[in-house]
């Protein structure tokens, strides 16, 4: 795998932490703040260390870092443009991206440690 391969990945899982907490937090498009903050936190903080170490593993400590920050606001801003105008869509496909980006991260890093 490369190390921009695995870069995507990491930027994508960004997607799993900010879909949790845009149900958890009153939105327009998809919650009313009914679920619960505890179980968003914890999934968004579970994503940030997830991707937090694929990245760094990936490019290093620095680079690692400043994608991981990039990937949270460039995708937080593009999601909240798209659940504003296409909630259910967005929705669907933020969940299946995450869910991409999360399982890349996990391959990625079984990946690097089999191969030393």
């Amino acid at each position: 795998m490369t190390a921009e391969l695995i870069g995507t990945t990491a930027a994508l899982a960004s997607l799993i932490g900010l879909t949790r907490w845009a149900q958890a937090v009153p939105t327009r498009a998809w919650g009313d703040g009914s679920t619960g903050r505890a179980q968003a936190w914890a999934v968004a903080l579970g994503a940030l260390a997830l991707q937090t170490v694929a990245a760094i593993a990936a490019a290093g400590p620095t680079a690692g870092v400043a994608l991981v920050i990039a990937a949270w606001m460039a995708l937080g801003w593009l999601l909240v443009l798209a659940m504003n105008l296409w909630p259910q869509a967005a929705l669907r496909w933020a969940r299946r991206l995450g869910a991409l980006g999360g399982t890349g991260c996990v391959v990625a890093l079984g990946w690097l440690l089999v191969r030393g």
